[in-house]
């Protein structure tokens, strides 16, 4: 196996290591999505203004169902075990089937045989384990500050979508029923089910049968931007012959 083909595959263990930390995290990002976007990324025509007295009722039901620290406790409890679980799935993969996925030549995909991601790795860095779970650990305790700060904003915004998409009369009703034990019970534990593992690992499941599917996907796509000309190099040398190649 060339030196080539094992820091490819290193690199897109890496870089498949990054996505499954977003997937576990999708959760997060999906509800920041609700955050107001930065001027360039707006509309053009500014959503209807919302209804004053909605939106008062929305925010109780926002402040029930998206308590302050909600941030924290999902991702806490993505690192109880949860993402040691995803990288051994990951990990258990065949190295050439995740690489030609993530994008490397045949040749290189196929250099690298039969061997799972995890021991090709660990070819290539016999610590490999050790150093990507520590630095998902670090990477995912100094990401909570950060992304805590985003928690006003999105509450704020999701009172505004709730108030748009519910009456005030059917907020009331939301409330009156976060206002009993049962209702209080669910709104608590609302957004930590989507970080359950139950539900995660589900969720996980498919990553097998994506990664099959990726080549094919790859096709389609390369034929369906068949007519565009090649990208240009970086400083507009002319177009890129080796765009695809993962570097």
């Amino acid at each position: 196996m060339s030196d080539r083909s094992s820091f490819l595959t290193l690199r897109h263990a890496r870089l498949g290591l990054a996505g499954l930390v977003l997937a576990a995290l999708s959760p997060v990002q999906v509800h920041a999505q609700a955050s107001p976007a930065p001027a360039a990324s707006v509309a053009s025509e500014a959503p209807e203004p919302v209804d004053p007295a909605r939106l008062t009722a929305a925010r109780p039901v926002v402040e029930k169902l998206w308590p302050l620290g909600t941030y924290r406790r999902m991702m806490d409890s993505v690192m109880t075990g949860m993402m040691q679980q995803i990288m051994n799935q990951m990990f258990d993969m065949r190295a050439g089937d995740f690489a030609k996925a993530a994008g490397a030549s045949g040749a290189d995909a196929d250099a690298v045989g039969d061997k799972t991601l995890g021991e090709l790795a660990s070819e290539v860095d016999p610590h490999f384990r050790e150093r990507t779970s520590i630095a998902t650990d670090v990477m995912m305790k100094e990401m909570i500050p950060l992304i805590e700060k985003l928690e006003p904003g999105i509450r704020e915004a999701l009172a505004s979508v709730y108030a748009r998409k519910f009456s005030a009369a059917q907020l009331a009703d939301m409330n009156a029923f976060f206002a009993t034990p049962s209702g209080t019970a669910f709104a608590g534990e609302f957004m930590m089910t989507f970080v359950n593992p139950e539900l995660m690992g589900q969720m996980q499941s498919f990553v097998p049968e994506l990664m099959a599917a990726m080549p094919g996907i790859t096709a389609k796509v390369e034929a369906a931007t068949a007519h565009l000309p090649p990208p240009v190099k970086p400083g507009g040398a002319g177009p890129s012959s080796d765009a695809a190649t993962p570097e």
